[in-house]
């Protein structure tokens, strides 16, 4: 199967389990036929076809699964007030945010890759307000590497 169809793959088992799962009280014809629900289904679409069409025009070849791990640690300033952050502190508007990485998929050419995340937020140097662990699946395409 090309990669292409590989990483789409991937991409719709992911959204599947996820709104699967976090859709799982609700009644699924029921929902997509609210504002919210068509507007999700449209993005969702549009997601799916966007990465494929860029995936098939730029020739994704096949690849591999499961290449690699990493940790990565980043600092992030917010404008306002950080959510992560209780008002007021010594910096109330720098969040940090630290975790692992699982890489899924990768393209042998290496532009179209899927994983997963485990990510922890806080407020990086004030005192937490909302600190939360996070997990989350992506799929990327690369326009260009240096690779």
């Amino acid at each position: 199967m090309p990669s292409y169809l590989q990483a789409v793959a991937i991409l719709l088992v992911f959204l599947v389990l996820w709104g699967g799962w976090s859709l799982r009280k609700e009644n699924l014809k029921e929902y997509f036929s609210t504002h919210d629900g068509k507007g999700i289904l449209k993005g969702i679409v549009i997601v799916v076809v966007l990465f494929a069409s860029i995936a098939l025009l730029t020739g994704c070849s096949s690849g591999t699964f499961f290449n690699d791990a990493s940790i990565f640690a980043g600092l992030d300033y917010t404008k306002k007030v950080s959510p992560q952050c209780a008002q007021g502190g010594v910096d109330d508007h720098s969040t940090s945010n630290v975790g692992l990485d699982v890489n899924a998929y990768r393209s042998n050419d290496g532009r179209a890759t899927a994983g997963a995340k485990l990510t922890h937020h806080s407020c990086a140097f004030g005192r937490d307000s909302k600190s939360y662990d996070a997990l989350g699946a992506y799929a990327e395409y690369k326009f260009w590497s240096r690779w």
